[in-house]
């Protein structure tokens, strides 16, 4: 009775978490800490700021250049309000962010990997996230601040109609290449001639 209640639980954990399609990696990678120095290169500029998809682990830029991780998926990883964020267009490749509010880093949209402090708690929820009710800056268009408030508000919603994460073997529509053609297509017309070589006047 106890091996088939023990069975039993793990189909129930295995079916809800073929429901949520959260990708294995996803919960490691939450939990790194980035921006340590390398201790394996000791060398300028060797600060652990990218993640390694297949081996779930923290690495610099010389790991990645020279070490068994050169042909694996790598997420690198920025700073923003002192707490650590990844590009939205990369991690679009691998999850579902479109509910996760995005912020400006250097020209660049990312999203924050935990809630960012400077965002405050807010009264009304409305404009504030679903998980931890941190305020939203486009509340009509995201429902969480963080990549680690969607992760637990689909965990705890493993039910839900349309699953929130895509795993690395899925592709995501549109793929990114159609997306930079929308993106780069209306700039073509914009680079036009300028005026014309200006001509002096005559002097008499």
């Amino acid at each position: 009775m106890s091996a088939s209640s023990s069975r039993k639980v793990d189909k129930d954990e295995q079916e809800a978490e073929r429901k949520v399609q959260k990708p294995r990696w996803l919960e490691g990678f939450l939990r790194k800490t980035f921006f340590d120095s390398c201790t394996i290169h000791p060398f300028r500029r060797n600060e652990l700021n990218k993640y390694c998809i297949n081996c779930n682990l923290s690495v610099c830029q010389y790991c990645v250049a020279s070490g068994p991780h050169r042909h694996h998926k790598i997420l690198k990883i920025y700073r923003h309000v002192y707490k650590d964020v990844v590009s939205l267009t990369t991690m679009e490749k691998y999850i579902d962010s479109s509910q996760i509010q995005p912020y400006k880093c250097n020209k660049r949209l990312v999203i924050s990997l935990n809630p960012l402090p400077h965002s405050g708690s807010t009264a009304n929820n409305e404009a504030s996230c679903n998980t931890c009710s941190r305020k939203l800056s486009e509340p009509d268009l995201y429902r969480y601040c963080s990549i680690s408030c969607k992760v637990s508000a689909a965990l705890s919603n493993p039910d839900d109609s349309a699953p929130p994460f895509i795993s690395i073997q899925t592709p995501r529509l549109p793929p990114p290449q159609e997306k930079q053609g929308e993106i780069s297509g209306p700039q073509k017309p914009q680079k036009r001639k300028r005026k014309g070589i200006p001509h002096r006047a005559p002097f008499f």
